[in-house]
């Protein structure tokens, strides 16, 4: 039934995606006479300027904007796949109805259009389908070659020769209806990226009425050639095969699918090279709950950005349907309340951007809410950016209703934390080459655990980045508001080798079983370096990692930050949470830290203190000059750490300060000491510990 639902949701989702997403035209637009007349002497670089400014502006005739579906049912195999696919009616123009030029345009510009409308361009034998199911079959009407063919004057010329054509049958067959016989077509292709070199366009097509195509498959042109006979005929690339949503260019990169829309082989780089896009994503964003049916789009100003192409996903992985999103208006409606969805952006200015990150959000009428923020940004092989969709769906099933932002919404006071109950901070592998939480990132953390906040952080590198290789305010935030400790880069120092976690009893991961995270074969990216933390200043272990049972893998604390006076929570993970799998492992743990969160008595907060003392074993021991001691305290009281050489001199008292009942460590570096064996002991307040001996080998 779950299942029955969501395809029903998809396919309502995709049959929005049957128009081509752009504004309306405006009032002034220019005519295609009007157009071909501006643009009539201009350079190809300014022509093609113009041209991609007039088509994103919502310049076409409105009956362009309608695409037509097309059907076809082909066996594979054993296998028979029925296909539903939507195209163009015509060969994209430039102008009104009733006014309009079928403007021929370079591969590269054809491809930048592609990439902002979620489109393609047809393969040849895609070509052949759609001229066979068009209902008006022009007859072509070729111009003599010329230098001058590749001019506006000659462009222009062809297009009234065409309308000529068009005009007498708009009675029986009206604007809209599908047209073949007119151009040429631009074709996705292997000859694109095949001999002769890439930096060719390829074309194909322009059939007689019996069928029979003008032009076989031909990449002879260079990439900055359009002549008068060619046209740009789009196809949406999200479709519809057997009742599942797929694309065309992604099937066309398919060891066997590809026969569905290539009669010369699998197309491995199904589009067009066109190079860096100038026009940048943004950062800064996020997306917000805005009550019954809406979200609301928050994103850092980017003046040279005219519109937001917003593409829209029920489970993170496939978008089948893309909207343009008002600039000034930034809000989608008509969605479903209470169902998650997840988003993508790009930025169109000059050019269209590459795409954002995937976040997520719920439209609801709850007044509750949840945030889950990005901040995994680091370029990393396996970071596809969607690990949201981890994140959200565990917190979903909780039913808890989900925001999100990137990190930098933060930075940028997009957002403020104090507005959220609970906070999902996703670092993944984020360590020093990207940094986990910034200075000002920190600051707001600091805040929102002061006010009370429920923290739950999880990556693998955030004890390495912030303690390890930390300023002295890292580390301050590490211990104060993080309540952990570095002890190691991976368990025992082995990189690649521990992908298991394990629940400490008596804590809300008790009854979590084994924890088991990628390896790199699981759906997310490899754990190489999974954090060995300790706790500090009221923070305890929860977890260990398997068959290694002093080395922490997370930490928890339930009480007061150093500037609050509210209870808060925080729950850090030392290797990523989205890295857990199966989903139902990652559903269960997501549900223990918002039950340790929500209620108060799924973990009293005595649990989380010592109910004796205890002294541990320094770490390591023999050490050559540095060592950790960790005890763990009952009591408060002012706490000092005693140290005997063999002879039972006294060779160090270093007091350290007045401690509540908790879990601590103190990093020695004992450069100055001999070789030897000494004794340590911790007194808090009257009471003195038994004593420990460590060995200092040089």
């Amino acid at each position: 039934m779950k299942r029955e639902l969501l395809m029903i949701l998809l396919l309502a989702a995709y049959s929005l995606a049957q128009e081509l997403n752009l504004p309306s035209r405006p009032a002034d637009a220019p005519s295609g006479s009007e157009f071909a007349e501006q643009v009539w002497n201009y350079t190809l670089e300014d022509r093609e300027a113009a041209i991609y400014a007039q088509i994103m502006a919502g310049n076409i005739p409105d009956f362009q904007r309608v695409l037509v579906p097309l059907t076809f049912t082909e066996s594979i195999g054993e296998s028979t796949y029925e296909v539903l696919y939507y195209v163009l009616p015509d060969y994209l123009a430039v102008g009104a109805d009733s006014n309009y030029f079928l403007i021929p345009m370079t591969p590269i510009l054809a491809q930048r259009i592609c990439n902002a409308l979620n489109l393609t361009m047809p393969t040849r034998k895609m070509v052949n389908q759609i001229w066979s199911a068009a209902a008006v079959k022009l007859s072509p009407q070729p111009i003599p070659p010329s230098p001058e063919m590749t001019t506006i004057p000659i462009m222009w010329q062809h297009n009234e020769i065409v309308w000529g054509q068009r005009e007498p049958l708009l009675s029986e067959h009206p604007l809209g209806e599908l047209v073949g016989g007119n151009k040429k077509d631009l074709v996705i292709s292997n000859k694109i990226y095949g001999n002769p070199p890439p930096g060719r366009v390829v074309i194909y097509g322009w059939h007689y009425t019996d069928g029979t195509p003008i032009q076989p498959l031909y990449s002879g042109h260079s990439e900055d050639y359009a002549d008068y006979s060619h046209g740009i005929r789009l196809v949406q690339d999200s479709i519809i095969v057997n009742g599942q949503p797929a694309e065309i260019t992604g099937l066309l990169q398919n060891d066997s699918l590809y026969v569905l829309f290539s009669d010369e082989g699998r197309i491995p780089i199904p589009y067009y090279p066109i190079g860096a896009a100038e026009t940048v994503p943004p950062s800064a964003w996020g997306i917000l709950n805005n009550g019954l049916a809406s979200v609301r789009f928050i994103i850092s100003e980017q003046t040279d950005v005219t519109h937001y192409l917003v593409h829209i996903s029920s489970d993170g992985i496939t978008f089948p349907e893309s909207l343009l999103l008002d600039k000034n208006n930034p809000v989608l409606n008509d969605l479903e309340t209470d169902l998650l969805y997840y988003f993508r952006l790009q930025a169109v200015g000059s050019d269209t951007s590459i795409f954002t990150e995937v976040l997520a959000a719920m439209p609801t009428e709850s007044s509750r809410k949840a945030l889950i923020v990005n901040g995994f940004d680091r370029s990393y092989s396996g970071n596809t950016r969607d690990f949201v969709r981890m994140h959200a769906a565990a917190i979903k099933q909780y039913g808890f209703p989900i925001e999100s932002v990137t990190n930098e919404a933060i930075s940028y006071g997009l957002v403020a934390l104090s507005d959220y109950e609970i906070v999902d901070w996703i670092l993944g592998v984020e360590s020093t080459a990207d940094e986990t939480f910034s200075n000002s990132e920190q600051d707001y953390v600091e805040t929102f655990l002061d006010g009370g906040g429920k923290l739950f952080v999880s990556g693998s590198e955030i004890a390495w980045d912030l303690d390890y290789k930390g300023s002295s305010a890292d580390k301050a935030f590490f211990a104060n508001y993080l309540k952990a400790k570095y002890i190691a880069d991976a368990p025992n120092n082995q990189a690649n080798t521990h992908y298991k976690a394990v629940g400490i009893e008596g804590l809300l991961f008790e009854n979590a079983a084994t924890i088991d995270f990628d390896n790199g074969t699981h759906g997310s990216y490899n754990v190489s370096y999974p954090d060995v933390l300790s706790g500090v200043n009221g923070g305890v272990p929860c977890l260990h990692y398997y068959n290694l049972s002093s080395s922490g893998a997370g930490i928890a604390y339930r009480g007061s930050f150093p500037q609050g006076e509210t209870v808060g929570a925080l729950v850090y993970l030392g290797f990523p949470f989205e890295a857990i799998y199966p989903e139902s492992k990652r559903f269960e743990i997501m549900e223990n830290v918002l039950d340790f969160f929500e209620d108060p008595t799924a973990l009293p907060e005595k649990a989380l203190l010592p109910q004796q003392f205890r002294l541990e074993q320094n770490f390591p021991n023999p050490f050559n000059p540095q060592t950790i001691i960790r005890w763990q305290s009952p009591w408060p009281g002012n706490t000092t750490l005693i140290i005997y050489d063999a002879r039972g001199k006294l060779v160090m008292r270093q007091a350290s300060g007045f401690r509540q009942p908790g879990l601590y460590e103190l990093f020695l570096n004992l450069g100055n000491f001999s070789s030897g064996v000494y004794f340590y002991q911790i007194q808090v307040g009257d009471f003195l510990s038994e004593s420990k001996k460590m060995i200092r080998l040089k």
